[in-house]
This record gives structure tokens, sequence and C-alpha cells, in this order.
């Protein structure tokens, strides 16, 4: 959800809706909300190592 966040979107849906409709020239799937949801629950770990790499590169 993180992508979702930095473009302002608050909503799960919205965001999944904005991306269907002007990024899914950039992608050949893009998953449903529940396929969205069981992806992102796997993808946890790695979003968080991803934002503590962040977070010592950028010293926020």
């Amino acid at each position: 959800m993180l992508h979702a966040v930095v473009l302002g979107f608050t909503s799960e849906t919205r965001f999944l809706r904005y991306a269907i409709w002007h990024l899914g020239g950039y992608f050949p799937y893009l998953p449903q909300q529940s396929g969205y949801n069981k992806r992102l629950r796997k993808s946890r770990a790695q979003v968080n190592a991803l934002i503590r790499v962040l977070d010592q590169d950028t010293g926020l």
C-alpha cells in the first residue's frame, strides 16, 4: 500500500480502480481486490525491510 499512500490514496479500492485505469498498459496483469490483498500480506516483511533501509539511508 506504500505506493498508494505516495500517490495520495486513502482507499485500496480507489487505488486499484486508478491503477487499472491509468497503469494497466504498463503491466500485463493487475490483480483484483482479493488478489491484491493476498500479495500485500505476503510482501509485508519485504516492505518493512525496505522502509528500514530507506530510514537508514535518508536519516528521516
